[in-house]
């Protein structure tokens, strides 16, 4: 393997240099892996990310699903990078299927293999730079409930319940069309609207069960007028991918969507997010598959790898 270099997010709450830095040297001296540890804030990121490159080594995000999201919308297309969960989400990581456990997770790095994954190319009109979600992007509901989770003192886990019902509390359906790339159009009122490249987010929440980041296509998720008391009975049953069958949850497979919201005023459209990350919305955001636009190292055991 490359000689690696891991990125330790310096905000995130469950990551100490101090800590992990030892644990990834002696990982590294008994399976003789070239490593390197740096831990650059969000302005430094890309310079540190370039000079990782330029030198030949992979990197390897260490946190949640916020810190690999931002290390890649700074990699050159084809790149090979690794993430290892150690966030208060931990989804597309948990996806490829490293294990919680970052002193295992670092034993599944040792014989990973690199695949190639699809991403989602989120674009908004001229002036407004592009970006990847590598997981689920979200609108409406689901971005709310990241917004109030991301401001929430609460530990890990328990982030997404709680901002659910903070956002449960301020939301409601807005109107929405949706155009297709085969020419369907699809307006009408709902809760959110979370473009799908893989099965989870928001925690272990299963909103597409059947997602696949290597076939080429993404599935679009919806869930129309329910009421406060219906969306809420529902949520607890997506943990467990059971709310397909619900008729006011629609879902869609395409290569690319656009969504405009039809009811909101001009410049203050309601945002998006991505591995809840948060950007400004727009008055038409389009979705796009990059077939195999990803590359990355999975454990050998991973479904993925097959």
């Amino acid at each position: 393997m490359q000689p690696l270099t891991f990125f330790l997010n310096p905000a995130a709450r469950k990551v100490s240099t101090r800590a992990l830095a030892p644990k990834i040297e002696a990982w590294a001296k008994a399976t003789s892996h070239e490593s390197a540890v740096v831990s650059p804030g969000l302005e430094d990121l890309p310079a540190a990310l370039a000079a990782c490159l330029n030198q030949g080594r992979i990197p390897v995000a260490v946190g949640g699903d916020g810190t690999v999201h931002q290390l890649v919308q700074h990699l050159p297309e084809q790149a090979l990078f690794a993430t290892l969960p150690m966030g208060s989400g931990n989804d597309f990581a948990r996806a490829l299927g490293w294990v919680g456990n970052f002193d295992h997770a670092l034993q599944q790095l040792s014989n990973a293999r690199p695949v190639s994954l699809d991403a989602i190319c989120v674009e908004q009109p001229a002036g407004t730079p592009a970006f990847l979600t590598l997981s689920i992007a979200g609108w409406g509901f689901a971005c709310d409930v990241n917004i109030q989770a991301n401001n929430s003192n609460v530990p890990g886990p328990l982030q997404y319940p709680v901002g659910v019902y903070q956002a449960l509390a301020k939301g409601g359906t807005r109107g929405v069309r949706l155009t297709f790339d085969n020419g369907d159009v699809v307006e009408g009122r709902f809760w959110t609207v979370l473009p799908c490249n893989t099965a989870m987010a928001g925690g272990g929440m299963k909103f597409s069960p059947h997602a696949d980041p290597q076939d080429g296509m993404m599935e679009v998720l919806a869930l129309g007028d329910v009421s406060t008391l219906g969306l809420t009975a529902l949520l607890g049953r997506v943990y467990v991918g059971r709310h397909l069958s619900h008729p006011r949850v629609h879902l869609w497979c395409c290569r690319a969507v656009s969504l405009e919201p039809v009811e909101e005023v001009a410049g203050a459209w309601s945002p998006v997010q991505a591995e809840g990350d948060i950007y400004p919305g727009a008055e038409a955001t389009t979705f796009r598959v990059i077939p195999g636009g990803l590359r990355t190292l999975v454990p050998a055991n991973s479904p993925l790898a097959s």
